[in-house]
C-alpha cells in the first residue's frame, strides 16, 4: 500500500486507488501519513481535522472515522493504524510513503558525484504529483505542505547546481526561467539562472532576468537585491566567459570569482568528520537554509546562527562536522572550531581561553590579545567583521558560554552543538533550533548497508531492524555494535540482535574498549551530574517508576514532591535532553536512558526508599482506579482498599467523561503497572489493579492486551491462594474473551470462576459468573437457558441484600428484557423493560437504559406499533450520544429503527439507518450483529444487502 501527500491525498493498494471518505476523514488520514510512524495525540488530531474549531463530539468522531479508515485501509496485524496511548499512529516503511521516499532519494545523492547524484534527484522530484495536501484546508495543513515544499526546493536548488557544474547551464536555463517565475524572490534559483544564462552567453536574457528580480524584491519587500546577485549582474554587463573556478556542489553559485580576497592567515580548524555519514537530509537542509540566508525575517545584519540541540549520543557533532565539510567553499576565509567541552567531566573551556585560540589562529600576537574578555571578544568581531567565516562551537554549557565567541556581522555563519537547548540563544540572538533524534529505520538500515555489508534480503532487514531497536535507535549505540560486529565477522548479525536486546546489562554491551568519549554511560553521566541534585534525584526515581508516560503528577508522587516542583524540574530534564517531551506536558525517556536511570535508581537510592516508592505508586494507581470504577459503574461491587499512605492525594473524578479521561491518559502506565507488579511479586497489586480497571476497559474497544492482564490477574490471585480473586478474575478474562468474539473460550473461564467463587462463599463474583454466562446463552440463541441464568445470578446477587452488586443486577435485569423478546413474550418483554427503566436508582445507567430502550422499541414494533418504536430508538440514540464506548448499543438502535421506518413505508430513512448500523457493526465482533438480526427477523425486517464484513 502507498500513501501520497506529494499532491492531493491518494492511497493506492497496488494499482488501484482506496476509497478514503469525506474531507475530515481526508484530513485525519493526511495528518497521519505526515506523521507516519510517529504518534499523534488525539488532541491535536481534533484540533487539526476541525481547524482549531472542533465540536463537542470531536474524539468521538475522530474513533469513529479511525474505524473507518482502519475498515479501508485493512484489518487486524495487517492495518497500518495503530493505537499508541492517548492517540494513533501510521506504520509503514519509508517506500510506501511518498514524503519520506522522497527525503530517502534525496539523502542517498549525497555522497556521489554529480553523474550519479543528478539521476537520483530527479527521480525523487518526480514524486511529486502537485502542491503539497493539495486540497485540504486549514492552517495545520498549510504549514506543513508549506515545509515539504521547502525541501523540493532545497532539493530542485541542489539539483541545478550540480546540471551547472556538469556544464549543462544551457539544458537547465529554461527550467529555471519557469521555476523563477513561479518563486521569483528566491535569490538562490535567481542567481542560478543569472548564472546559466550568463555562461550561456545570453547576456540580454539574464540581465532582463535581474531587472525583474531587483524590480519585484523592491516592490514586495522594500529590499535590493543580494550582494552575490549584484555581482551577478556586473559579471553580464561584462562580455567575459564564464569562470574557471570549479563552482561547489552543494552551495550557491554567484557565476564569477569572490570579490573578497582570502584572509591571510586562513585558519582550517575542523576535526575530520566520519568516513560513513548516513540520513540526516531534513537537518542537512534546515542548516543549508537557515546558514546561507539566514532564519525568515532575520535581520540582514545578523549572523547566521544554527544550534544543534539532543540527548548524548544522538549525532550532534558529526552533523555539525559533516554540513561544515560539505559547505567550505561558502566560507573563502576559513573555518574556525572550538571543542567547548560543556559537558566533560574535565569542566567546560572558559570562553576567554576559547577566543584567545582564535584569534593567535586569526594572526594576532599572543602579547597583543586583551586580557579582559569583553575586550578579546570585540577584537575578535572586528577581525572577523568583513570576512566570510564558519564557526563551529561544539559541546556548548549554555548560552553565556558561547555569546562571547558569535561574530558580529552577517558574512559569517556560527553552527553550534548543545545538550541544552539553549532557549536564551534562540530567543535574544535570534538562532535556529535544529532538534535531533534517533535514527529512522531507513538510516539505520543505511548505517548498517555501508559498515558491515548488510544487504536487502528480508531477513537481514529484520535483523538490522531489531539490532536498531536495540540500540534505541541511536546513533553512536549503533556505531558501537556496528563496530563490534565488524571486528568480529564471524558473529551471526540476528544473533547478536537478540544477544543485545536480552541483555541485563545492555550500556554495559555498547562499551567501546574503554574509549570514554565513545561510551554511552560516559556521556549520559556527564549529563546526570550536571543537573541540580533535585533534578538528579527525580532522575534516579523516575527510572525505577514502572510506567511509560510522566507527567508532573506521576512524578510528584514518585518523589513525594509538589506538583509545581515538578514540572520544573521535568522541565530540567526535558532541556539537558534526559526526558523528551512527545506532547505538551507527557515526558518519556528515550529507551537507553531509561535504562541508564534504573541503573542510577537501583544503585543510589536504598532498598527502603526503593520499596516506598513502589508502595507508593501502586496505592497512587489503585486509589484512582478505584475512584474511576465508582464513578463509571455506581453501584458495582468493587475490590476493597486500605487508606491511602499519608499525604498522597488522589484526584477528584466528579463524572463519567472525567474519569474515562483519566484513565485514558494513564492507560499505558496502569497496564504496565499492573505486569510489573506481577513480575515483581507484588501480587495483591496485580489482581487487584486489573480488577478495578475492568469498569474502564470493558467500555473500550478489545485489545488483546486485556487477555494478558487478565491471565496476569488470575495467575497473582493463584499465587496469594486467594479463591474468591481467583474466581474475580476469571470473570473479568471470560469478558474479554467475549468481547474479542471468543464465545467458547469465554463459556469455560465463566464456568471455571463460578466453581471457585462458589468453593469461596463469594456469592457476589459467583453471581457474576452466573450472569456472564447467560449472555454466552443469549448470544448463541439460547434464550431460555440465558434467561434462567440471568434469574439465578439475580438470586445470588440480592442474597446478602440489595446493595451487594446493584450495577450487576441490573445487568441482570436489563438482559432479562431482550430475552423474553426472542421467547417471542413481546408483552412481557415490554412491561419488564418499562418496569426496569422506572426502577428508581442513584445514578442512572446510560448503556442499560440503551439496551432497555432498544428492547421496549422492538416489543411495540412487535405488538404492532411501529411509530413508538421509532420514538424509543430516538431516546436510546440520544442517550448512546452522550456515552463513551458501547458502540453495539447504537448500532442495535439504528438497525431497529431502520426496521421500523421500513414498516411504516419510509425505505430512504430505512436505507440510511442501516447503513449507519452496518458501518459501526463493521467495527465489532460478529456476534453483536448475529445476536440482533433474531430480533430484526421477528420485526420482518431483513437488511439490505451490504459489502463483506471485515471480521
Amino acid at each position: 500500500m502507498e500513501f501520497r501527500i506529494l499532491g492531493s491525498l491518494e492511497v493506492r493498494a497496488g494499482a488501484a486507488p482506496v476509497r478514503l471518505g469525506g474531507r475530515r476523514q481526508r484530513s485525519l488520514l493526511a495528518m497521519l501519513v505526515a506523521h507516519s510512524n510517529r504518534t499523534v495525540p488525539l488532541p491535536r488530531l481534533v484540533d487539526e481535522v476541525w481547524d482549531q474549531d472542533p465540536p463537542a463530539t470531536a474524539d468521538r468522531q475522530i474513533r469513529n472515522m479511525v474505524g473507518l479508515l482502519r475498515r479501508a485501509l485493512g484489518t487486524g496485524p495487517a492495518s497500518p493504524i495503530v493505537t499508541d496511548g492517548a492517540g494513533y499512529r501510521l506504520v509503514a516503511d519509508d517506500a510506501q510513503v511518498d514524503h519520506r521516499l522522497f527525503a530517502s532519494r534525496a539523502a542517498a545523492a549525497e555522497d556521489l558525484d554529480a553523474a550519479q547524484a543528478v539521476p537520483r534527484l530527479r527521480e525523487a522530484l518526480e514524486l511529486w504529483r502537485g502542491p503539497a495536501l493539495d486540497g485540504l484546508p486549514g492552517l495545520a495543513f498549510a504549514a506543513l505542505a508549506a515545509g515539504l515544499e521547502e525541501q523540493r526546493m532545497a532539493v530542485l536548488e541542489r539539483l541545478y547546481e550540480l546540471e551547472l557544474e556538469a556544464g549543462r547551464h544551457r539544458e537547465v536555463a529554461a527550467e529555471l526561467t519557469g521555476l523563477v517565475a513561479d518563486f521569483p524572490l528566491r535569490d538562490r534559483l535567481v542567481r542560478q539562472l543569472l548564472t546559466a544564462l550568463h555562461r550561456s552567453g545570453r547576456h540580454s536574457d539574464g540581465l532582463e532576468a535581474y531587472r525583474r528580480h531587483a524590480s519585484r524584491l523592491s516592490e514586495d519587500l522594500g529590499l535590493d537585491p543580494t550582494p552575490e546577485a549584484q555581482a551577478l549582474q556586473r559579471a553580464l554587463l561584462l562580455p567575459c566567459p564564464a569562470p574557471t573556478a570549479r563552482p561547489d556542489r552543494t552551495a550557491p553559485s554567484t557565476g564569477v570569482a569572490p570579490t573578497v580576497p582570502p584572509a591571510d592567515p586562513r585558519p582550517e580548524q575542523l576535526p575530520s568528520g566520519l568516513s560513513v555519514f548516513v540520513g540526516r537530509a531534513p537537518e542537512l537542509l534546515v542548516l543549508d537554509r537557515v546558514l546561507t540566508t539566514g532564519e525568515p525575517g532575520a535581520r540582514p545584519t545578523a549572523t547566521p546562527c544554527a544550534v544543534i540541540t539532543g540527548a548524548a549520543g544522538v549525532g550532534k557533532s558529526v552533523l555539525a562536522l559533516h554540513w561544515a565539510h560539505l559547505t567550505r567553499e561558502r566560507f573563502p576565509d576559513g573555518r574556525l572550531f572550538a571543542d567547548l567541552r560543556g559537558w566533560s567531566a574535565a569542566g567546560p573551556r572558559s570562553p576567554h581561553g576559547v577566543l584567545a585560540a582564535f584569534l593567535r589562529a586569526l594572526g594576532v600576537p599572543a602579547e597583543s590579545i586583551p586580557a579582559q574578555l569583553d575586550e578579546a571578544s570585540a577584537l575578535y568581531r572586528s577581525l572577523l567583521a568583513e570576512r566570510r567565516m564558519l564557526v563551529v562551537l561544539d559541546d556548548a554549557a549554555g548560552p553565556e558560554h558561547v555569546r562571547p565567541l558569535l561574530p558580529g556581522g552577517s558574512g559569517c555563519a556560527v553552527v553550534i552543538t548543545s545538550r541544552d537547548r539553549l532557549t536564551g540563544l534562540v530567543a535574544r540572538e535570534g538562532a535556529h533550533r535544529v532538534g535531533l533524534d534517533g535514527f529512522t529505520p531507513a538510516e539505520g538500515q543505511s548505517l548498517l548497508a555501508r559498515v558491515l555489508g548488510v544487504g536487502a534480503a528480508e531477513a537481514q532487514r529484520q535483523a538490522g531492524a531489531r539490532l536498531l531497536d536495540a540500540c534505541g535507535h541511536l546513533p553512536l549505540a549503533l556505531g558501537i555494535a556496528a563496530a563490534q560486529l565488524r571486528d568480529r565477522p564471524q558473529r551471526d548479525l540476528a544473533a547478536f540482535a537478540d544477544e543485545l536486546a536480552s541483555s541485563t546489562d545492555r550500556l554495559g554491551a555498547l562499551e567501546a574498549g574503554g574509549d570514554d568519549r565513545s561510551s554511552l554511560r560516559s556521556a549520559f553521566g556527564l549529563s546526570y551530574r550536571a543537573l541540580d541534585p533535585a533534578a538528579r534525584r527525580l532522575f534516579r526515581r523516575l527510572g525505577l517508576f514502572p510506567g511509560v508516560d510522566i507527567s508532573a503528577p506521576v512524578a510528584a508522587t514518585l518523589s513525594a514532591a509538589a506538583v509545581d516542583g515538578c514540572e520544573r524540574l521535568l522541565g530540567r530534564l526535558t532541556t539537558a535532553h534526559l526526558l523528551a517531551e512527545p506532547s505538551l506536558g507527557r515526558y518519556r525517556f528515550h529507551d537507553l536512558l531509561k535504562l541508564f536511570a534504573a541503573e542510577l535508581g537501583t544503585r543510589e537510592e536504598s532498598p527502603e526508599e526503593q520499596r516506598e516508592l513502589l508502595e507508593r505508586w501502586h496505592a497512587w494507581c489503585l486509589h484512582h482506579a478505584h475512584t474511576a470504577a465508582r464513578v463509571l459503574t455506581p453501584g458495582r461491587r468493587q475490590v476493597p482498599l486500605g487508606p491511602p499512605p499519608e499525604g498522597l492525594r488522589v484526584a477528584d473524578l466528579t463524572g463519567p467523561e472525567q474519569a474515562t479521561r483519566w484513565c485514558d491518559d494513564q492507560r499505558a502506565n496502569l497496564l504496565a503497572t499492573a505486569h510489573h507488579a506481577y513480575e515483581r511479586g507484588h501480587d495483591e497489586t496485580a489482581w487487584k489493579l486489573p480488577a478495578l480497571l475492568w469498569s474502564y476497559l470493558h467500555r473500550t474497544s478489545p485489545q488483546t492486551e486485556g487477555v494478558a492482564l487478565g491471565r496476569t490477574a488470575v495467575a497473582a490471585a493463584r499465587r496469594l491462594g486467594d479463591l474468591s480473586a481467583q474466581a474475580h478474575g476469571l470473570n473479568d478474562l471470560g469478558h474479554v474473551w467475549g468481547a474479542l468474539g471468543e464465545l467458547t473460550l469465554s463459556r469455560r473461564t465463566f464456568q471455571r470462576a463460578r466453581v471457585l467463587a462458589h468453593d469461596a462463599g463469594d456469592r457476589c463474583t459467583e453471581g457474576r459468573a452466573l450472569a456472564y454466562l447467560g449472555a454466552y446463552h443469549y448470544f448463541t440463541g439460547r434464550y431460555a437457558d440465558a434467561g434462567e441464568y440471568y434469574e439465578r445470578a439475580l438470586d445470588r446477587l440480592t442474597a446478602d441484600g440489595p446493595e451487594t452488586d446493584d450495577w450487576t443486577a441490573d445487568l441482570c435485569r436489563t438482559s432479562l428484557a431482550p430475552t423474553y423478546l426472542l421467547l417471542g413474550r413481546y408483552q412481557e418483554a415490554s412491561d419488564h423493560a418499562s418496569r426496569v427503566l422506572a426502577r428508581p436508582r442513584a445514578q442512572r445507567n446510560g448503556p442499560m437504559d440503551c439496551s432497555l430502550l432498544n428492547t421496549l422499541a422492538a416489543a411495540q414494533h412487535a405488538l404492532g406499533r411501529p411509530e413508538e418504536a421509532v420514538g424509543h430508538y430516538e431516546r436510546s440514540l440520544a442517550v448512546s450520544s452522550r456515552l463513551t464506548g458501547y458502540p453495539a448499543q447504537r448500532a442495535h438502535a439504528l438497525a431497529g429503527l431502520a426496521a421500523a421506518h421500513r414498516a411504516l413505508g419510509c425505505e430512504q430513512r430505512s436505507r440510511q439507518a442501516w447503513d449507519s448500523a452496518h458501518e459501526i457493526y463493521a467495527e465489532l465482533p460478529a456476534h453483536q450483529l448475529t445476536s440482533n438480526l433474531p430480533i430484526l427477523a421477528a420485526l420482518g425486517f431483513a437488511p439490505p444487502a451490504t459489502t463483506d464484513r471485515r471480521r
